[in-house]
């Protein structure tokens, strides 16, 4: 009788839940107007869209599309976990930033470090990267076992010397939404709620978010 191992499951990148409608609306023309929002995305993928000079597409725009729509390509496969991969807690200066560069907020495990390395390996921002201890959980997973709280958030600010008025953005990754208040409570600030999926970050940073040529 053979028995047969079972492939490693692999854990979900919540590619699918990149809400790029909030992205997409505005105005049209002949050059960029499509029929539906999965033309739209298509044509985006392809570069093809637009095939003239469009005031509603300029590059750095249709770059942060296909960025996301693209970041499959890119990102480590990561399987799904019976046991926390923790790195070493910490910030990590990416770009090299100012003091008011965006501080994006994670946790510490292994896997979601690669992915968000390989994401954030296509802009050349200045970003700063916070990996706030989850022992080592990704961040589904740290919410579960609620090890990445406001007060963790706020103490590895502090450890790390960051003033709380010092980046103009402070950034929860979207699953951890639910501790934001908490957060913005215990910096005396406004902090905000990003994307579930990481690769939407090349969508939801705005101008912060310079793609790489």
């Amino acid at each position: 009788m053979t028995i047969r191992q079972a492939m490693p499951r692999n854990a979900d990148l919540y590619l699918n839940r990149i809400e790029f409608d909030r992205y997409a609306k505005g105005e049209s023309c002949d050059l960029c107007r499509a029929a539906s929002l999965q033309e739209l995305l298509d044509r985006l993928k392809r570069g093809e869209m637009p095939s003239g000079p469009c005031a509603h597409w300029p590059a750095g725009r249709r770059a942060a599309f296909r960025n996301a729509l693209t970041a499959g390509d890119i990102v480590p496969e990561v399987p799904a976990l019976e046991l926390p991969r923790p790195v070493e807690p910490g910030l990590l200066k990416i770009n090299a930033p100012v003091l008011s560069a965006p501080l994006l907020v994670t946790g510490n495990s292994e896997f979601t470090q690669a992915v968000l390395l390989a994401i954030l390996s296509r802009t050349k921002g200045p970003l700063r990267l916070l990996f706030v201890d989850t022992h080592g959980h990704t961040v589904d997973m740290a919410m579960v076992f609620q090890v990445l709280t406001a007060e963790r958030v706020a103490a590895a600010i502090e450890r790390e010397g960051i003033e709380p008025g010092e980046p103009r953005r402070v950034v929860l990754p979207g699953l951890a939404a639910e501790i934001a208040p908490a957060v913005s409570e215990k910096l005396g600030r406004q902090v905000e709620v990003g994307p579930v999926c990481a690769a939407e970050l090349s969508l939801s940073l705005g101008e912060d978010w310079k793609s790489v040529d």
